[in-house]
């Protein structure tokens, strides 16, 4: 069997059950019935992998379309939406194809705009997501933005290590759903005050189901030729690198016109 596809069908399985952060699902839905009269809302998430905040949206009582260019993560997503009729996913691109219109909320959770992979320019990229973000709202409708925040300082702090500097669950071997049986970890992470990018090395280690070794190492960092990703970290107030913090402003100031803000938005908008 092609080796990607092992992989890829790995780190989707073992991303799933070891993602961190996900404590995000209980305040969207406050921030939901607090903004709409706890009506059921028409939404919208980019980016949606696995499914974990859109299948509790739509358990919610909400009607819920996500999309991913990761066919390995939307195999989760449906999955976990077995028996739930007001829910749906589908592939796709979400820098090059069309996120749809009137839609009462747009979801762009999981530090999305950090973690973006693309090989365009990344404030282009970035741009691209709060546009197609701001078309993709009725008027009146409500954005919810989630993301990490650091200061120069704490990002530098925090991201700058030697050895390993990451991994997806503990020390041990996890084994999907096919049989393949690996781990995976992050080593040597950089963080770039100037430039505002993050990089690091990965490597997975896994063996087949039937006994093949495969190993994968990657850097990972944005140049313009690369075919790798990187993660911008934002540090300072909207921590955005420094070009692009002036756009994103004339996107939010467009966005503000067009579509009542909920809480999220409210609170970036004052970091300006």
């Amino acid at each position: 069997m092609n080796r990607e596809f092992i992989a890829k069908h790995w780190y989707a399985s073992s991303y799933e059950q070891f993602e961190n952060q996900t404590n995000d699902v209980e305040f969207f839905l406050k921030v939901l019935r607090e903004q709409t009269d706890a009506k059921p809302q028409n939404i919208l998430e980019a980016a949606c992998g696995g499914g974990r905040i859109s299948v509790p949206l739509a358990q919610a009582g909400h009607n819920v379309t996500g999309f991913d260019m990761d066919e390995f993560r939307l195999l989760h997503f449906y999955r976990k939406s077995k028996n739930v009729p007001n829910i749906a996913c589908y592939q796709a691109d979400a820098i090059s194809e069309d996120w749809g219109s009137g839609f009462d909320v747009v979801a762009m959770a999981g530090n999305v705009l950090i973690n973006i992979e693309t090989e365009m320019d990344y404030a282009a990229a970035q741009q691209i997501f709060i546009k197609k973000a701001a078309a993709a709202l009725r008027s009146g409708g409500h954005l919810l933005l989630d993301y990490d925040q650091h200061t120069e300082e704490s990002a530098v702090k925090f991201f700058n290590r030697l050895g390993e500097s990451g991994r997806l669950g503990d020390d041990s071997t996890y084994t999907d759903e096919l049989g393949t049986s690996g781990k995976f970890k992050i080593y040597g992470s950089i963080y770039d005050p100037v430039i505002r990018i993050c990089t690091w090395a990965s490597h997975k280690d896994l063996l087949t189901n039937n006994g093949e070794r495969t190993r994968q190492s990657n850097l990972h960092c944005q140049r313009k030729k690369s075919k790798k990703w990187s993660k911008h970290c934002k540090s300072n107030k909207f921590c955005f690198n420094t070009e692009v913090r002036g756009v994103l402003w004339s996107q939010l100031a467009f966005l503000k016109e067009r579509i009542k803000l909920s809480a999220i938005l409210r609170v970036v908008l004052r970091m300006f």
